[in-house]
């Protein structure tokens, strides 16, 4: 199990972001995955924290941006990534766009890779359920001006643009889209010999944070979501909008179940985890693996105790941090002005005005965790 003990704290303030649609997409992955049995930990104080951009005093490389494209024929998925990694300091960066409703980000288009090393570590980061990989920016360009080659990618049939109930019911496909790209850019010319194989984490937000997990062994029990949504009793919960009518008899409940963990991924840190309420215990005896759990105590999708808190339980040897004052779209990007007025649930944060610190804060401890569990042999 992690070396680290467990352990809570929360902060203060932050602030609120795409589109009707992705809002949608969104609200049905997370909120899909309702409680368990309740478990309770106490909460530690910690300090509210500016708000930390990129190219923030403690960066030490200018940010560079990438696209690339993979197709997993196996499987009939094309794989369309980004990568932010480190550029040389003094390198120019632009002004990104991520959408018309997200604040966008500095980088530098196809810059050549830093050589102050000559390998870098990896970060394979995931979206949540109807989102896309470049709408994980504030966290990717973060941790590549802080020394780590970062890789997102869009999963197909659960992204903005190309989403459906039975794509998020197939989110089992996610981490075997990571182990398909890792694959392919370990052997990439340019690629493959500035990534450091040694050393890869993984992290990501709602049902990117079932992926990341899943990477470092946990099992989705999708038997249990097609049972809550599809019973009488239950079916009507506001997470099952669009997969009580699933044809669950579709899917290969003892594939949707394997074990999709790839033995390269050494830590995973989880945002507001997808799936929180759904494991049982043996749906995650495979890990081993450092993990670290970002909770939103306000998140309004999945109820705190009974999801996130009984993860954490699961998990004695993680590290738990509970953030106060966030909700579950605190670890999307900031909003413009447009989206607070056409997404204010993308925007809406537990205490309003607080997301960048909530940024600082989430940043703050995925650098440290990285660094640490990710550290040069």
């Amino acid at each position: 199990m992690s070396p680290f003990s467990r352990r809570s704290s929360r902060t203060a303030r932050a602030r609120p972001p795409d589109s009707p649609r992705v809002l949608g997409a969104l609200g049905v992955a997370a909120a899909l995955l309702l409680g368990g049995c309740a478990s309770s930990r106490g909460a530690g104080q910690a300090p509210a924290e500016a708000s930390v951009s990129p190219e923030g005093t403690d960066a030490a490389y200018a940010v560079g941006l990438a696209s690339l494209a993979v197709e997993d024929t196996e499987r009939h998925r094309s794989l369309k990534a980004v990568v932010w990694y480190p550029a040389s300091p003094g390198t120019p960066m632009g002004e990104q766009k991520t959408s018309a409703v997200f604040a966008p980000f500095l980088a530098a288009k196809d810059a050549p890779v830093s050589e102050a090393q000559a390998r870098w570590p990896v970060v394979l980061l995931s979206h949540g359920s109807g989102g896309m990989a470049i709408n994980m920016s504030w966290f990717g360009a973060h941790l590549a001006a802080r020394g780590f080659l970062v890789v997102s990618v869009n999963h197909p049939g659960n992204t903005y643009g190309d989403d459906n109930p039975e794509g998020y019911a197939r989110g089992y496909e996610r981490p075997r889209d990571f182990t398909v790209l890792l694959d392919h850019l370990l052997k990439d010319p340019a690629w493959g010999p500035r990534m450091d194989s040694r050393r890869i984490g993984a992290a990501g937000h709602s049902m990117g944070g079932y992926t990341a997990l899943a990477l470092v062994g946990a099992r989705m029990n999708l038997e249990w979501i097609a049972r809550v949504c599809t019973s009488p009793e239950t079916r009507m919960h506001p997470g099952c909008d669009g997969l009580r009518d699933v044809d669950y008899g579709r899917i290969d409940m003892k594939v949707s179940r394997a074990s999709y963990q790839d033995p390269r991924v050494r830590a995973a840190f989880a945002m507001a985890p997808g799936m929180a309420g759904s494991y049982e215990d043996q749906d995650l005896v495979d890990i081993h693996a450092p993990v670290e759990l970002v909770l939103a105590k306000g998140d309004e999708l999945m109820p705190h105790e009974r999801m996130g808190m009984r993860l954490a339980g699961q998990l004695p040897a993680a590290r738990t941090v509970v953030l106060d004052d966030a909700a579950h779209f605190s670890f999307l990007p900031e909003c413009t002005p447009l989206g607070f007025q056409a997404t204010p649930e993308l925007c809406r944060d537990a205490v309003p005005g607080t997301r960048a610190a909530l940024h600082a804060r989430t940043l703050a401890e995925a650098v440290a965790f990285f660094r640490s569990t990710l550290a040069a042999r």
